[in-house]
């Protein structure tokens, strides 16, 4: 499956980051479906099918670690990149060990997000 047949989902409770996420990833020729909370994102996940998601670490409600931890109980493995505005120590050891397959730290640069969708993707072996 070539790069433009994959959808990059976004999660992230802020409207601005999302919209710049949303132009950065498509042009690096990926689809996209951005959500406003992780509860969405969630509600849609049995709907469409994703490469990985961009999963904000600082959210309302559910953040970024309760829905990779939702999403493991419910046996998916879909491949999530934690991005976060506010590093914080260990922190980064803590989402990796709860299953993320990245950790980006915001603002977001082009070359260090593609390699994490690219090496993300390619670790699941499929689209889930």
């Amino acid at each position: 499956m070539d790069e433009t047949e994959l959808t990059v989902a976004i999660v992230d409770d802020d409207e601005a980051v999302r919209r710049a996420l949303r132009r950065m990833v498509s042009s690096l020729s990926y689809r996209v479906a951005d959500f406003p909370s992780g509860q969405a994102f969630l509600d849609e996940l049995q709907k469409e099918q994703f490469a990985c998601v961009l999963l904000d670490l600082h959210m309302p409600e559910l953040n970024g670690i309760e829905v990779l931890a939702r999403l493991r109980m419910a046996g998916h493995r879909l491949p999530a990149i934690i991005i976060t505005g506010g590093d914080e120590p260990k922190m980064r050891d803590r989402c990796l060990s709860a299953g993320a397959s990245d950790y980006l730290i915001k603002p977001l640069e082009r070359d260090a997000t593609s390699a994490a969708i690219q090496a993300s993707s390619s670790l699941s072996g499929s689209v889930f």
